[in-house]
């Protein structure tokens, strides 16, 4: 039995599906591919698949990942070939690393998610970068938030990690873990402008959890 990590984007139609529709797809596709996916045992065995974490309903992205554990080593090229020839159009798996150095799950080495926010058709994107790093560089950025237990106000300045403008929007990261979180669609509340956001990368304490999978590595 071997463990592996594979990285794939959503873009599209297929970005609108729920974390459970998005899960349903993939084991619909690794049943069509014949890869010797692992399955639990008991009375409901079940395809042993999870992700590092939920992606958003409506969310694009291009750095998702989810852990697999397969009946024997496979190989890579075999792999990629196999899964992307039967999954649909708006998905592809774009790169898979066999889990060699950790026991812990995806979702306890998430930290952090890197995210592009593009801007709109047709807006001024002179205005939008002023407008942008007026509101980012303040001093503390107070709105209420809600979680699944209160609504509260939360500065989320110091969510914040880093950003920088690109050609076509602004790259921003956050911290993205289970003990400090800032919901993109927060950000997006605050900021108020005509901003599309596809995920880039998901990262542990140092890098993207993708690049430190192996022992190589």
């Amino acid at each position: 039995m071997a463990s592996y990590v594979m990285e794939f984007s959503v873009r599209g139609p297929l970005a609108y599906l729920s974390h459970l529709e998005l899960m349903k797809v993939f084991r619909q596709s690794f049943r069509r591919s014949t890869l010797p996916i692992s399955f639990s045992e008991g009375f409901n065995p079940h395809m042993k698949l999870s992700f590092a974490i939920a992606k958003g309903v409506g969310l694009e992205s291009e750095g998702e990942l989810l852990e697999i554990e397969t009946d024997q080593e496979i190989d890579v090229g075999d792999f990629l070939e196999k899964i992307n020839k039967v999954i649909p159009d708006g998905l592809k798996v774009k790169t898979l690393k066999e889990k060699t150095i950790s026991t812990k799950s995806l979702s306890s080495m998430l930290r952090k998610a890197k995210y592009l926010l593009v801007y709109g058709d047709g807006v001024n994107r002179d205005e939008y970068r002023v407008i942008i790093a007026d509101k980012l560089d303040k001093s503390e950025i107070l709105m209420e938030v809600k979680t699944k237990k209160s609504i509260g106000i939360k500065d989320i300045k110091e969510y914040i990690l880093d950003w920088n403008f690109t050609d076509t929007g602004v790259i921003i990261e956050v911290y993205a873990g289970s003990d400090k979180n800032l919901r993109i669609d927060n950000l997006l509340k605050y900021l108020e402008l005509d901003l599309k956001t596809i995920r880039l990368k998901l990262i542990g304490d140092d890098a993207p959890i993708i690049d430190k999978m192996s022992k190589e590595e």
